[in-house]
């Protein structure tokens, strides 16, 4: 029992580690592609209210935890 719970562990650090760094390669991807584009898309999230942000951010989220959950690699 030890053991499969053991295993469920390691497979779950696995898929957050996967998630992690598939965001950093798709973040420096379009850092390096498209700088510019980039940063005005920064200027506007930056005139966001909180609220606004916290919601993309929840929604954002909840997307990425379906996403990692229903990747079986």
């Amino acid at each position: 029992m030890f053991r499969l719970h053991q295993r469920k562990w390691k497979r779950l650090i696995s898929k957050i580690l996967f998630a992690i760094g598939s965001v950093i390669v798709f973040e420096g991807f379009f850092l390096a592609i498209i700088p510019d584009r980039l940063r005005k898309a920064l200027t506007q999230i930056s005139l966001a209210t909180n609220s606004q942000l916290s919601r993309i951010g929840l929604v954002m989220m909840a997307i990425g935890i379906v996403l990692i959950g229903l990747s079986d690699f």
